[in-house]
């Protein structure tokens, strides 16, 4: 089984600025419109 090599991806995940920025930015504009709404 390969769960270093998983583990090490997941990380990498986890610390990507280019993936969670997007996602961040989606995540606000929903709840900023939940929040006018």
């Amino acid at each position: 089984m390969t769960t270093g090599r998983a583990r090490n991806s997941l990380a990498a995940m986890l610390t990507d600025v280019q993936f969670w920025v997007p996602v961040a930015a989606l995540a606000g504009g929903l709840l900023l419109l939940r929040w006018i709404a």
